[in-house]
């Protein structure tokens, strides 16, 4: 898609902006030439552009000012007076300064510009290769093919450190497994192969082995437990039974001192007592039935039963140890039961079939009773600690092939990941050449594209001198280094800076510039040459300017500021191709006024001026015509090689060439004028001769003498008609040899004909008749 036409640009107190300044853009033209002296603005407008862009200010960079920002705006302004504005298609794009830096609004507005300074050409061709390379980073990398390349290169490096730490681990598991087998009396051929051999044994034997002889030692410690405690049952009941003799004898006594009924009405008593307890408000004796005293029955009892308390007593004691006694027994029976239990596990541990088979145990049996284990306890206790040992010797054995086991899973699982990684590494590499190798040949084709068409730019300009070879080309043992070469007899890709004038060098640096700049879509781009045509001799700005010319098109716009008058003079005399670009001129620049633009118009156009006026400066005319005929005159001389009076300094007057454009060549001269039609063809009105204008230009010149050179009392006696038809006859010459737009007809494709570009002129004969 096309990109819009830019319309206005307004510069708010930025650098030389003291005041609001406008710059109008032509819509219908891509091509601006701003013309003003130095110090004039030139490049505050490139300057505004720049800012509007990337947010900088490129023509105070690198002028040993640090920060610029405190430069941007004008003398007694602030920060927040700068605004630049570019309108387009009816849009407008306002860049303004905040204290967080450059403000664009709205921001999917900001254009693409590309800016290039006279220093930038300097820099370009004169820094070191890899700072020359920063100038093109942009155009030559792809940034994610770059980050890509960055980050496979981090995995290359650190997949090449995993690979060293897999490695050192691979060691160690393998010095730790030596350091075992070396333990373990270096057998076998190996230690890997010992340690393989070690982890295949049956686990299981030795878990059953090891699990039989902790059941018996555990069965034979439960065992110790029982003489002692047995001893203690006995004591216990053998107290209970004393304790319950003497509680026997004392009730005996107790009752030898009562009558024999007395026991059994105690008895009585204490019933009816507990009786009463539970029936409080019985009104009636619930023994013999009678009402009598039932009210105070419960206090009589109490007071019957106080009187036999200490055979009561006794009673009670009997009762007591009686308890005592058969607690004693149970807990004795109950004791000797579990250790019937405990003893049948005995026998069932020692006759596991697990047990090792050099495990010792007692020749003799366990005696059914506990009471007589004691002895054969402290017969075979000694056997315990054997048992503990083996125990031992099972368990630190079963953890060493754990151990083992652990040390020979991670030598595997290190070998597999470093065989894994190891492998990887080369996959990595290669894929890391790859990608290097594309991005290299990317880059090469990016600058072999770049220099073909550098070299297309710059034969344009020197057409002949064979300089046209121009080669740009990375380092291949440096990452970002660019080196340029040029073609030089007898020096082939040879830095130019070593061979080129600096007229060449600026060119080479230009032409250099615009190809990178059409690289990144140019129709979306703005294109701005700040000025450098400073060194650029005579003999090549012409052919500069028609290259430019002919670029600008390409681009979205393109702006050239220059100080260089002649390029000025000869767009105002349609030497140019004036009519394929805006001109621009700019008035000195004031502390006051700041910036301001010249009205700049062609000569042809001036003349049309003066002539429409109602009250017409006749001298001006005169004047101005006379300079336009010595322009066709001097085309016409040149082209035809048109014998004329020779002088020291080469310039001729009307009076020397009109006459030596002979009658022969008069009569031959013709011009076809072309216009477009509505469908955009050209149509070539009937052919204008061109003798009829030489005619009628013998008669009136004179004029031009007398009235518009020099001060002559001659002129008082001319008419006033004799100057203005000498400014049209002039005008309808000049009109019809020169296109205002592009200029006069240099061109000869055909050979038939000499034309504009365009072909909106074609002047007969290509020769002067014989």
């Amino acid at each position: 898609m096309t990109a819009p036409a830019l319309e206005k640009l307004t510069i708010e107190h930025f650098r030389g902006a003291v005041k609001p300044f406008t710059l109008k853009f032509d819509p219908s033209k891509k091509l601006t030439i701003i013309y003003g002296e130095n110090g004039t603005g030139k490049s505050t407008i490139c300057d505004a552009l720049d800012l509007l862009a990337s947010g900088q200010v490129g023509s105070l960079t690198n002028r040993g000012l640090g920060k610029t920002n405190n430069y941007w705006y004008s003398v007694g302004k602030r920060a927040a007076d700068v605004a630049v504005t570019l309108e387009y298609n009816g849009k407008a794009c306002r860049g303004t300064l905040r204290s967080n830096g450059v403000t664009i609004a709205p921001p999917d507005a900001r254009p693409r510009v590309e800016v290039l300074r006279r220093a930038q050409i300097t820099l370009l061709l004169e820094a070191r290769p890899g700072e020359r390379y920063e100038a093109i980073r942009r155009f030559v990398e792809a940034p994610g093919v770059e980050a890509s390349e960055a980050a496979l290169n981090d995995t290359v490096r650190a997949v090449q450190l995993q690979v060293d730490t897999a490695l050192t681990r691979v060691q160690e598991n393998r010095e730790t497994i030596h350091q075992f087998w070396e333990k373990a009396g270096k057998p076998r051929a190996g230690a890997l192969e010992w340690a393989a051999q070690e982890i295949e044994r049956d686990t299981d034997a030795s878990d059953l082995e090891l699990d039989a002889v902790g059941y018996l030692q555990r069965a034979f410690e439960r065992l110790l437990e029982y003489p002692a405690k047995f001893e203690s049952a006995q004591l216990k009941l053998d107290a209970a039974l004393a304790a319950h003799n003497e509680a026997a004898t004392a009730l005996e006594q107790a009752v030898d001192q009562t009558n024999g009924t007395t026991r059994e009405l105690v008895t009585l008593l204490e019933a009816a007592q507990a009786h009463l307890s539970k029936h409080p408000e019985a009104d009636v004796c619930p023994l013999c039935g009678s009402a009598e005293r039932a009210r105070d029955l419960a206090a009589q009892v109490q007071m019957r039963l106080g009187a036999f308390e200490s055979l009561r007593q006794a009673q009670a004691q009997v009762r007591a140890q009686t308890q005592a006694v058969e607690t004693a027994k149970q807990q004795r029976d109950a004791l000797a039961q579990l250790a019937r239990e405990h003893a049948a596990d005995w026998d069932i541990a020692r006759k596991n079939e697990q047990l090792p088979k050099d495990t010792p145990l007692p020749p003799q049996a366990l005696n059914a009773e506990p009471a007589a284990w004691r002895a054969w306890l402290n017969s075979y206790y000694h056997l315990l600690a054997r048992w503990k040992q083996m125990e031992t010797e099972r368990l630190d054995r079963k953890q060493f092939l754990g151990t083992l086991q652990a040390a020979m899973q991670t030598l595997n699982e290190n070998t597999a990941a470093y065989q894994e990684l190891h492998d990887l590494v080369p996959r990595l590499q290669r894929t890391l050449e790859i990608v290097r190798a594309e991005r290299r040949a990317f880059t090469d084709r990016t600058l072999a594209r770049i220099a073909a068409e550098v070299g297309r730019l710059y034969e344009n300009i020197h057409v002949g001198e064979t300089l046209s070879a121009i080669s740009l080309e990375l380092d291949p043992k440096k990452r970002a280094s660019l080196e340029i070469g040029a073609s030089f007899p007898g020096a082939s890709g040879s830095p130019p800076q070593a061979y080129f004038s600096e007229s060449h060098l600026d060119t080479l640096g230009l032409c250099i510039f615009i190809a990178m700049a059409k690289l990144d879509e140019p129709a979306n781009k703005i294109l701005a040459l700040d000025d450098i045509l400073g060194s650029v001799d005579e003999p090549h700005v012409d052919r500069l300017v028609q290259m430019l010319f002919q670029e600008a098109a390409h681009f979205q716009h393109c702006l050239i500021t220059t100080h260089y008058r002649p390029w000025r003079e000869r767009l105002r005399w349609g030497e140019f191709q004036h009519g394929e670009c805006h001109f621009v001129e700019l008035r000195r620049w004031g502390a006051t006024a700041g910036m301001d633009v010249v009205t700049a118009i062609p000569e042809v156009e001036r003349l049309k001026k003066y002539l429409a006026d109602p009250a017409p400066d006749l001298q001006a005319i005169v004047a101005k015509a006379g300079t336009l005929l010595e322009a066709a005159l001097d085309f016409l001389t040149i082209k035809y090689h048109c014998a004329v009076p020779r002088n020291a300094d080469g310039k001729y007057t009307i009076g020397e060439m009109l006459p030596n454009v002979k009658a022969k060549l008069r009569k031959a001269l013709t011009v076809e004028v072309g216009q477009r039609d509505a469908s955009g063809a050209l149509v070539y009105a009937p052919p204008i001769v061109l003798e009829p204008f030489f005619e009628r230009l013998d008669r009136i010149v004179v004029i031009r003498n007398v009235m518009g050179a020099h001060y002559n009392t001659l002129a008082f006696e001319l008419r006033d008609e004799d100057a203005l038809e000498f400014g049209r006859v002039t005008l309808q010459l000049v009109e019809t040899l020169m296109d205002p737009q592009v200029g006069w007809p240099t061109k000869n494709k055909s050979g038939r004909y000499w034309h504009t570009s365009g072909e909106t002129r074609r002047l007969y004969p290509v020769l002067k008749p014989e």
